[in-house]
């Protein structure tokens, strides 16, 4: 009850637009295709209007917001980077939005660690967190019940209405910081469960696995029986799904997003694929030349986000590969789907013949066919050079390393060298992400 009643204290839009939103899931694709236009085409306006980046932007391609007659006049535009956003972002603020403290701020730095800052209006903020809201159900959790999450801790508002705010909303919430996953902490986050059980589990998709792992070494039973379990922020590798289904008794959910423009896609409870947030982005797939891509294929993922005003991002190119998914869920919804995420396009290593590889295949592969490994990074240092960071499980020995050498003859070439290191654990990037397979060859 809390929630509805602090969203209509607060005016707040969120739970209208969720409504609406449990209906639009079901409605036909062209339906659903034909508001993506009309979203589109209103957001180039507004775009073209109010900021000078768009305007130079649609002018250099030769094309008006007028011109967009169809979702696949959008390819007219050329490809918005990260790099585009660092140098001009500020010329991509939207000045029908003057007060830049009324706007939500997002900075992320991936893995290059150059922070990369951009910012959406409160509209945009609600109608995203009711698509949060929607997916977060699809897990099994619903509105109100309590939430358990590895993840770094949150930022609390600290103003009069957000300390009542965080009194009445946030008690629902636990967190286990992902920077500091040691065994006490892991104890510590075991008992605060045990002793107010969340419905809802939810983390870095191996931070997860990390604390189930925890639980099955220490035969510990298991704190909570949760009715959903949402992964994200990285790949959900299938060993990995395995485990946390195990140890939990519960389906992950993957979900998948960035801070950029928020969620992406995420799974259904049928969990045959990721639908896409049709409601707030148009999504593309291009292969490395730029093209469509078809069939099962990995591709390049495009986004132009539909609904935010205060920063318009049109074909960005946030960094990641995807797969197309041909089928409809036996949920009975209607938007469009993921087959799979494969990864970040810096974490594919490069074959000496120029055929790109999956970092998230390639790793899974490894860590499946070879036995004793606990942990694994590869890096491809150069086209003939690999370096495997190795945690040690029980059972590595001369064995694994015939095995890995294997692998790497069969995958490469037998003129492909490589080196093994051990290590306790593998390192986490600064925002508590873990990355097993890092690419330093040249694009």
């Amino acid at each position: 009850m809390v929630a509805p009643l602090w969203a209509l204290w607060e005016r707040s839009p969120y739970l209208r637009t969720y409504r609406h939103m449990l209906r639009s899931q079901y409605e036909p694709p062209e339906s659903i295709a034909e508001k993506q236009l009309a979203k589109l085409v209103e957001s180039a306006g507004h775009a073209y209007a109010t900021t000078p980046f768009w305007k130079e932007r649609f002018d250099g391609a030769g094309i008006r917001p007028a011109d967009l007659r169809s979702l696949d006049d959008l390819r007219r535009l050329p490809i918005l980077s990260k790099t585009d956003i660092r140098e001009q972002g500020p010329r991509m603020r939207s000045s029908a939005y003057p007060d830049e403290s009324a706007l939500h701020r997002f900075k992320t730095s991936g893995s290059t660690g150059v922070p990369l800052e951009t910012c959406c209006d409160e509209a945009c903020a609600q109608f995203k967190r009711a698509a949060v809201l929607r997916s977060d159900e699809w897990s099994g959790w619903r509105l109100g019940e309590r939430i358990a999450s590895i993840w770094g801790n949150p930022q609390l508002r600290t103003d009069l209405r957000g300390k009542i705010r965080n009194a009445l909303l946030e008690r629902r919430y636990v967190f286990l910081d992902t920077l500091k996953t040691d065994v006490a902490a892991m104890r510590r986050f075991t008992e605060i469960l045990e002793r107010t059980p969340p419905s809802l589990l939810f983390g870095h998709a191996h931070s997860l696995y990390l604390y189930a792992d925890f639980l099955r070494k220490n035969s510990t039973a298991p704190p909570i029986r949760p009715n959903g379990i949402i992964s994200t922020c990285m790949v959900l590798h299938d060993f990995e799904r395995k485990s946390i289904r195990e140890v939990f008794e519960c389906e992950p959910t993957d979900r998948y997003g960035c801070e950029e423009v928020g969620l992406i896609a995420s799974e259904c409870e049928r969990h045959e694929g990721l639908h896409l947030n049709a409601d707030c982005l148009y999504v593309e797939l291009i292969d490395f030349e730029g093209r469509p891509v078809v069939g099962d294929k990995p591709g390049r993922i495009v986004i132009t986000d539909l609904v935010n005003r205060a920063m318009p991002l049109f074909r960005y190119e946030i960094g990641d590969t995807a797969v197309w998914s041909r089928r409809t869920c036996s949920c009975g919804r209607t938007l469009p789907m993921f087959a799979r995420i494969e990864g970040r396009i810096a974490d594919y290593v490069i074959t000496k013949s120029g055929d790109y590889i999956s970092g998230i295949s390639l790793t899974e592969n490894f860590a499946c066919m070879v036995s004793g490994i606990a942990q694994l990074q590869i890096v491809q240092e150069s086209l003939d050079r690999f370096t495997f960071n190795i945690v040690k499980g029980p059972d590595f020995g001369e064995e694994s390393l015939r095995r890995i050498a294997a692998l790497v003859a069969d995958r490469f070439g037998s003129d492909v060298g490589f080196e093994c290191r051990y290590t306790d654990r593998i390192p986490q990037e600064p925002s508590g992400k873990y990355r097993f397979c890092i690419s330093n060859v040249p694009r």
